[in-house]
């Protein structure tokens, strides 16, 4: 195997994260290599959601190193981090409730959008293929995530199981290589968590 290939994708060295007097990680290491799966657990309070927050940006160490692949992101903000292709979903809902769940999932795809808004309102045929291919990858993901039904819907019109799977269907359009989850299923019902 390639010496890259075995290299983690995303790591965290000896992270700490302080909030005035309050430690809320201290020396936090993690790795995430290529195709790899990994869980934070804890109870309420134990700093899973402020070690994601570090990761994606959110909030910046104190102390302590984080990397993706060997570029040193400490300190990046976070849509410099989300452009190395670092996606992430939230404890809430951080939606555009009154848009459709489609312009929804097609904000995932700015990252990789060329036209600017000028270019998109004159509408140039380049934009035009440039806008389907856009749609054609989201259609891609209502597939996967079987909210066909919903598509034309607007949001805030949505059930909470709805709407957090357009919060990862969003996500997932920005096409990550790492995706970072935060209780992706908290406040969902039985039902709602198997179709999940």
């Amino acid at each position: 195997m390639p010496e890259a290939a075995q290299r983690p994708l995303m790591r965290a060295q000896a992270m700490t994260l302080r909030f005035g007097g309050v430690t809320a990680l201290s020396e936090v290491s993690i790795d995430v290599g290529r195709d790899e799966v990994r869980a934070i657990i804890g109870p309420n309070g134990a700093g899973k959601s402020c070690t994601l927050n570090c990761l994606n940006g959110f909030n910046v160490p104190q102390e302590g190193k984080l990397f993706f692949e060997d570029t040193d992101i400490t300190g990046r903000a976070p849509h410099e981090i989300a452009k190395l292709g670092v996606g992430r979903t939230f404890q809430g809902l951080q939606l555009f409730p009154g848009l459709s769940v489609l312009d929804n999932l097609l904000t995932g795809r700015h990252l990789h959008m060329r036209a600017g808004a000028l270019k998109g309102f004159l509408y140039w045929p380049w934009t035009h293929r440039e806008e389907l291919e856009h749609r054609r990858k989201v259609e891609e993901i209502v597939d996967f995530l079987e909210i066909k039904n919903i598509r034309h819907r607007m949001v805030g019109s949505l059930s909470y199981g709805l709407r957090k799977r357009v919060d990862l269907g969003r996500a997932l359009a920005m096409e990550p290589r790492v995706l970072l989850m935060d209780e992706p299923m908290a406040g969902m019902n039985l039902e709602e968590k198997e179709d999940m």
